[in-house]
């Protein structure tokens, strides 16, 4: 079954014959698929849970580069795990800008969008939600400032961290996240950075 077809299976499983939700995710088909994370897939849970309804969260993702090879890495030291520059979408924004504002929040610099790496759907049953991920490589533009962190990053003990792709993929792969949503981060953040390594 091809990519996008097998996708449409995924969302009406999910959301049934509510066709506004169908209609807000059927921009993904844009981008390659890379993964779907679910309970099951982490070990949470014996088999998925299917027919259940979810709430659905978007966000942007960068693999956020300096012209000396390093990317932008959010160490969670609260949460043992690291993560990529990123969050949600706010309603009205398009994924760019919510990339782009999230990186100047997190990291301190502006950025400029380069290409695509995809996307990866999490099905977190203990949140109800429904979490579709678009990653894209980003260039740093101009020099790195300070962040303007939320009480939330600031009590995750969020702190960037600069450092090559492969150490980043290793130190995710060492990652011992304590929390439920955390399990689900890593995965999610491996595989982005798998593919960009897989293609670069």
């Amino acid at each position: 079954m091809c990519q996008s077809r097998e996708f449409g299976r995924i969302v009406i499983a999910v959301f049934g014959t509510n066709v506004e939700m169908l209609d807000a995710v059927v921009d993904s088909l844009n981008m390659k698929l890379l993964a779907e994370i679910s309970d099951k897939t982490l070990g949470l849970a014996d088999f998925e849970i299917l027919g259940a309804r979810y709430e659905l969260r978007k966000s942007a993702r960068a693999i956020l580069c300096k012209t000396d090879g390093t990317i932008a890495i959010q160490h969670l030291t609260n949460h043992f795990l690291h993560k990529l520059p990123g969050g949600g979408i706010e309603p009205g924004e398009s994924i760019e800008e919510a990339l782009l504002r999230e990186i100047e929040e997190e990291v301190g610099c502006k950025a400029v969008i380069q290409s695509p790496v995809g996307i990866v759907i999490e099905y977190r049953k203990e949140h109800e939600l429904l979490h579709i991920s678009y990653c894209y490589v980003a260039n740093v533009e101009g020099g790195v400032g300070t962040s303007s962190l939320e009480q939330a990053e600031i009590d995750e003990g969020m702190v960037t961290v600069w450092m090559k792709p492969d150490d980043a993929l290793a130190k995710m792969y060492a990652d011992t996240p304590n929390t439920y949503q955390g399990s689900f981060i890593t995965a999610r953040e491996t595989a982005f950075l798998e593919e960009y390594l897989r293609t670069r």
